[in-house]
């Protein structure tokens, strides 16, 4: 979503404007300003600003004067007069439209704005993994990162972090597919998040992983090599 300032002393101007970014559809108009004084607030939280010139108290070249040398918001200079292109442009404005803009104009100048946008903005970072799981008739988002470990139940599987447990509408193999590397199926019946294992036992009923939960799951014969290889790694 393109999130758009748009600062014009005159309403006729702006809701001209408003109209036609109406038209596309990843664009959000977050406020309307009469003024640069108004306007200031609102600048870090947008990605460009629709600027007219001429305006009470401070013109639309003192704000993009202060903004010189900042990538964002990207500036668009949007009035009623040509004779203010040159310096507006030594403002490091992205472009320039007179009144009356058209539709064909403003989508252009969108278009600059979401390539340098798209150039500027500094990546998202990515989302957490999540699991939906299930405790009687409620249902709850979990973070991935916070599950100690996950054993089979029927067609379904039992997520516990701590001493909770919850249900999920998956099978154990389906979730062993879809969880990340450091999670590691030990056993038929189980899978198990590496940060949550304490240590590795070795009894007369076999080998088992000591969570610090408290919890003792086992380690198949067949898995315990790739177990022990698994614990080594960082």
């Amino acid at each position: 979503m393109l999130r758009l300032l748009l600062v014009d002393d005159e309403p006729l101007s702006r809701r001209a404007l408003r109209q036609l970014l109406d038209l596309q559809d990843d664009v959000e108009v977050v406020a309307e300003c009469a003024d640069v004084a108004t306007a200031l607030p609102w600048l870090d939280g947008v990605d460009g600003v629709l600027l007219d010139i001429e305006m009470p108290g401070d013109t639309g070249l003192a704000l993009a004067r202060a903004r010189t040398g900042l990538a964002l918001p990207a500036i668009v200079f949007v009035t009623a007069f040509d004779r203010y292109a040159l310096p507006a442009f030594a403002t490091e404005a992205l472009d320039y439209l007179c009144k009356p803009v058209t539709a064909v104009e403003l989508a252009r100048a969108l278009a600059r704005v979401r390539a340098h946008v798209a150039h500027h903005r500094p990546p998202s970072p990515p989302a957490a993994p999540t699991l939906i799981v299930r405790t009687g008739r409620t249902e709850e988002r979990l973070a991935v990162a916070d599950i100690d470990c996950v054993e089979a139940d029927d067609v379904y599987a039992a997520v516990y972090i701590g001493a909770r447990r919850w249900l999920v509408r998956q099978p154990l193999a389906a979730l062993a597919a879809s969880l990340p590397s450091t999670f590691l199926r030990v056993h038929r019946r189980w899978i198990v998040q590496r940060r949550a294992v304490r240590a590795l036992r070795t009894g007369p009923d076999g080998l088992h992983l000591l969570l610090h939960a408290g919890r003792a799951v086992p380690v198949s014969r067949r898995s315990a090599a790739a177990v022990r290889a698994w614990l080594r790694q960082e």
